[in-house]
């Protein structure tokens, strides 16, 4: 079975640091721990953690909080990279959406998209 790749890592590369920052660009709004990121995208968990270092170190995720031993990491939105990051993102999907008009954007993407 193939794997799927995401709007954001076709547009950037199919890397495993690129799969982490769209997984969290799409989540936004949640926090996760990092060996959930991992089982979601089908990730060996030591790829993920190499990988995350270099966005924990840029600030593109940021700590959230800590649950029993697992801490949990959130799309830092205050980071002006990350800015840019969201604003492409958000771009890349109105563009599929206008080559693909059957898909559909939650109404809440297509708020911050205006």
């Amino acid at each position: 079975m193939a794997k799927e790749t995401g709007i954001f890592c076709e547009a950037f590369g199919d890397t495993p640091r690129n799969q982490l920052i769209e997984f969290f660009l799409e989540m936004r709004s949640t926090d996760f721990g990092l060996a959930d990121v991992a089982r979601e995208l089908k990730m060996n968990k030591a790829t993920a953690y190499n990988a995350a270092k270099e966005i924990i170190q840029r600030k593109i995720i940021v700590q959230y909080r800590t649950i029993g031993k697992t801490q949990t990491y959130k799309l830092n939105k205050d980071s002006i990279l990350v800015k840019g990051l969201i604003k492409a993102h958000n771009e890349l999907m109105k563009n599929l959406v206008q080559e693909e008009p059957e898909i559909k954007l939650p109404r809440k993407l297509i708020k911050c998209t205006a």
